[in-house]
């Protein structure tokens, strides 16, 4: 047949092919159910969780909201002396400088607000 072919392009690459895309959403997962277990602390598994979903489903604002929450978590750890805590803030930021993590979360941009629309001064 002298037609041209259809191929699919996908720029979402599979989870399996890069480890830190998929081994971040689980320590997220990890570090939710040691806050809960360890700390009865439910606002910290909340959130862990949530990122873990936010990072599994790479939403736009992932990667933002890791940043928040892995500075937070490294905060707190610094305040409190828990340096396991501190350390596996740290070792997750340096995650996300990684080529694959940026691959699968790019980072924001100012102009690109609200799928594009930048919103006007008046």
């Amino acid at each position: 047949m002298g037609g041209t072919t259809r191929e699919r392009h996908c720029t979402i690459r599979p989870m399996g092919s890069r480890p830190v895309v998929v081994l971040l959403p689980v320590a997220c997962v990890a570090y939710a159910a040691t806050a809960l277990a360890w700390r009865h602390s439910w606002v910290s598994a909340a959130a862990g969780a949530l990122l873990a979903w936010f990072l599994w489903r790479r939403l736009p604002r992932a990667r933002f909201a890791a940043y928040v929450f892995f500075s937070a978590m490294a905060i707190r750890g610094a305040l409190t002396a828990a340096w396991p805590t501190l350390a596996f803030a740290v070792v997750a930021v340096l995650a996300l400088q990684t080529p694959a993590a940026l691959a699968a979360w790019p980072r924001l941009r100012p102009g690109a607000v609200r799928g594009g629309a930048r919103m006007r001064r008046s």
